[in-house]
């Protein structure tokens, strides 16, 4: 389809910005890019518009019909049967030789053995019969299987209004997503106690480096930005160095008592040692050995009074709801695991999502995209501004 609809566009005078592709080709449009645009936009197409070029992609979902209304903004009078016997010959003329596949492939019996929608579900239960789950028995992984995936809740996403929506479609074509994500950050914020919250981080991993960028991005704001020193309790989640260390922060790690709290002596020691050049903490609460720290509230003020930062990691957030609040216990930033306290489905590995929210100092620093981004165009941590936008109505069904 896409080396059909280059064809007529060259022969109809329209020059490729790049003479190899596969679904997406770009135009050199010059002074006409804006009046171009306006009338794709007319008439129900978008284009990605760049200064003096237009981006056009097609996928599987693409017919003749689209290429045809491509066809009309363009002014171009080829035929869509005509092109495609042209290029039949030749069809991945666009791709480069050393770049087209050789070898075979799919050619596992499975891709060739299951004929019929029934032969298939069979066999799909044949694989779920050997899964293990709460139906069988207990499975010891905290909170990632503590939730309802009701139906209510997950039809939404089948909703082509939803679903089939780009990313990066114009604002105005996306009210009903601006809408419910505003809402969803409303309901966030009354949850967590915090003032407001970024969509955008697409895993709890995600979450962590935003909200340790936003730190960064607070201290340097200040003349600060020498502040690297990010203590970490031993109790904490494995992602917790990981994401320090990704961020070039200097892990030092804090010590627990014989109940499983924080030592409350060693981080005073560590704070006074590390005081002028210390970021921030970061605590897992309730902790990753199950307690919910009851000097929580003077380690938070114990870190503010070193000029830190508290970084409270929202993967246990299911003990909180109802109970307490990242806000209220003293916390700055945190993520939240969607896929575990807000009911997101979370097999196979995904689809996960870990937006961050941040107390009032921090909002300025919250990531920004340079398409359609909310909190302007730096700082991005995900592909859209969104993240992963298509399963946000499933937590705010299950919230509301």
């Amino acid at each position: 389809m896409t080396a059909i609809l280059a064809a007529g566009l060259t022969k109809a005078g329209f020059e490729l910005a790049h003479n190899s592709f596969f679904d997406t080709i770009t135009l050199n449009t010059g002074a006409n890019t804006q009046a171009l645009y306006d009338k794709a936009q007319a008439a129900e197409l978008n284009l990605r518009k760049l200064p003096e070029q237009l981006g056009i992609s097609l996928d599987e979902t693409t017919t003749t019909q689209d290429i045809q209304a491509l066809f009309s903004v363009f002014g171009v009078n080829e035929n869509v049967a005509d092109l495609s016997v042209e290029i039949a010959s030749n069809e991945f003329a666009a791709i480069p030789e050393a770049l087209r596949r050789t070898t075979s492939y799919l050619t596992h019996p499975v891709f060739n053995t299951h004929h019929s929608e029934t032969q298939m579900m069979r066999y799909l239960k044949q694989l779920e019969n050997k899964d293990f789950s709460l139906t069988h028995g207990m499975i010891p992984l905290g909170s990632c299987t503590m939730k309802l995936n009701a139906a209510a809740e997950m039809i939404p996403v089948t909703w082509p209004e939803f679903g089939a929506i780009h990313p990066f479609a114009p604002l105005d074509q996306a009210a009903g997503y601006s809408a419910l994500a505003k809402d969803l950050k409303e309901k966030l914020c009354e949850i967590t106690g915090y003032d407001d919250f970024s969509l955008q981080p697409n895993s709890g991993a995600s979450g962590e480096y935003a909200g340790l960028i936003a730190i960064q991005r607070y201290h340097e704001s200040r003349g600060e930005g020498h502040r690297n020193v990010c203590l970490i309790p031993s109790s904490a989640h494995g992602t917790n160095p990981a994401t320090a260390s990704m961020v070039s922060m200097k892990v030092v790690v804090v010590k627990c008592d014989d109940d499983g709290n924080i030592d409350i002596a060693d981080l005073g020691a560590k704070i006074d040692k590390h005081r002028d050049n210390l970021s921030s903490i970061m605590i897992t609460y309730p902790s990753t050995h199950g307690v919910y720290e009851e000097q929580v509230k003077e380690v938070c003020e114990m870190v503010h009074e070193a000029g830190g930062q508290v970084y409270l990691d929202g993967a246990n957030m299911n003990a909180q709801v109802g109970l307490t609040s990242p806000g209220l216990i003293g916390s700055d930033v945190s993520h939240l695991n969607l896929h575990k306290t807000f009911c997101i489905p979370h097999g196979g590995g995904g689809p996960g999502m870990g937006p961050i929210g941040v107390k009032s100092h921090l909002a300025p620093f919250l990531p920004g995209h340079i398409e359609n981004g909310v909190e302007g165009s730096d700082c991005a941590v995900a592909a859209a501004d969104l993240g992963s936008a298509s399963i946000l109505p499933i937590s705010w069904a299950y919230i509301a």
